[in-house]
């Protein structure tokens, strides 16, 4: 029968156990996995009680430069095989994202990669001014930045980003390098952790030394997450060590509204406060909300402290999840979620109607073309006047439990089947 190649397209959980935890909660992989039906793999499989030389030098190299070898079954179950795993150290072809498809990047320097730019990515393709003295940047992220003056023609470019010399500390600090400025002008963009409270936000810039600057910006992405009481929290250094909840990470959205419409029906959804649903009637000026119902407000006895919202950590389920995004790889990720209740009076049910807002990292972050906003994912009716809602933000994203999970490419695994037993 020879060698038969099986590409799996499907994820394979049960070998989870053989790459180790940590592996798998960061990378997705597609095996690919080379069958051989007349075990002219065996040797380089290694089987075991064999006397050969040549059998143990190649399970030797294979030791060293393979992953574990481990017994399963394929065809239906009714052949054995023994199986060598990838290493999961070795190497990973690239994506494509990470400068070519024909790039490889060891499984840690790609997983930091992903990690740099899952806390950038609400920043990706936006700019900001910033105003130091008398001196004024246009910080525009991932691009270039520019310092000028108002009064006169003074204009200096600080240099344009090398992403290949970014760097991820273990606190969740970023670094950004920009070089190539005006007469060799250097800049250092430090992303630092803080809370989202605007009046403790952190943006500044200094010349720390001649010709060479520092940009440091804080928020909630950039801190060090740990479980404590049943709860994802943080502790701002520059707030006094203040104590973040997990929707720190969302007070960008604070004052702002999504909408989709569904058919008859607009949703809309104001963070923290509301989720109403209406039917816009007229048009132009004199178009107005005709019926509109609240679907769910916060709590009163909620804290309306920027980073103090309680909202629990949760697994979504699949029958929530925009329908598109089920063609992807599963991921598993976590989903940050909000319960509004007190809605309008409900008539079949004589209750308030309740809803509860499932923020979610996208799946497609990497591919989003307009990151830094929020949007609708899912609005489905899970009982009478209760609603279950997904909204996508890239907020989420720089914080590894609401990441999805990062995909490896493609690795094999080679099989030499045992012999039948008569």
């Amino acid at each position: 029968m020879g060698l038969t190649t099986l590409v799996l397209a499907v994820w394979l959980v049960s070998l989870r156990d053989a790459f180790g935890g940590n592996f798998f909660a960061s990378l997705h992989t597609n095996f690919v996995v080379n069958l051989d039906f007349e075990s002219d793999a065996a040797l380089a499989i290694g089987q075991e009680g064999t006397s050969s030389a040549a059998a143990k030098a190649a399970d030797g190299t294979a030791a060293e430069h393979g992953g574990e070898v481990h017994m399963m079954s394929f065809a239906g179950g009714e052949r054995k095989f023994r199986c060598r795993l990838p290493n999961k150290h070795e190497s990973i072809a690239g994506d494509g994202n990470a400068g070519g498809g024909d790039t490889k990047l060891s499984e840690s320097a790609k997983a930091k990669a992903h990690f740099i730019n899952s806390k950038l990515a609400p920043l990706r393709g936006t700019c900001r001014k910033l105003q130091k003295d008398y001196w004024f940047y246009d910080v525009c992220f991932g691009r270039k930045v520019v310092q000028y003056h108002l009064q006169n023609d003074m204009r200096f470019s600080l240099g344009e980003h090398v992403k290949d010399a970014d760097e991820l500390f273990s606190n969740g600090t970023v670094r950004e390098t920009y070089r190539g400025g005006t007469d060799r002008r250097t800049l250092h963009i430090f992303y630092v952790c803080g809370s989202s409270d605007k009046d403790s936000r952190m943006f500044d810039a200094e010349e720390a030394t001649a010709l060479h600057y520092t940009i440091t910006i804080s928020g909630p992405a950039f801190c060090t997450w740990r479980e404590e009481g049943g709860r994802l929290v943080a502790h701002s250094s520059s707030d006094g060590h203040k104590k973040l909840l997990a929707s720190s990470l969302l007070e960008e959205l604070r004052g702002s509204c999504v909408n989709v419409t569904q058919g008859w029906w607009t949703y809309e959804y104001c963070y923290p406060k509301q989720l109403v649903q209406y039917h816009l009637a007229g048009d132009g000026d004199h178009a107005k909300r005709d019926p509109e119902h609240l679907m769910g407000e916060m709590t009163p006895g909620d804290p309306d402290d920027p980073n103090a919202i309680e909202m629990s950590v949760v697994r979504p389920k699949t029958s929530i999840a925009n329908p598109r995004d089920r063609r992807a790889p599963p991921s598993n990720h976590a989903a940050l979620r909000q319960r509004l209740e007190g809605g309008a009076v409900c008539d079949e049910t004589g209750r308030a109607r309740r809803a509860t807002v499932n923020f979610q990292c996208p799946t497609n972050w990497q591919q989003d073309q307009r990151p830094a906003e929020a949007r609708f994912a899912s609005i489905d009716e899970t009982a009478l006047c209760e609603y279950e809602v997904q909204v996508y933000t890239t907020l989420l994203c720089g914080q590894r439990k609401f990441l999805p999970t990062l995909p490896a490419g493609k690795q094999t695994i080679q099989c030499a089947a045992e012999p039948k037993v008569n």
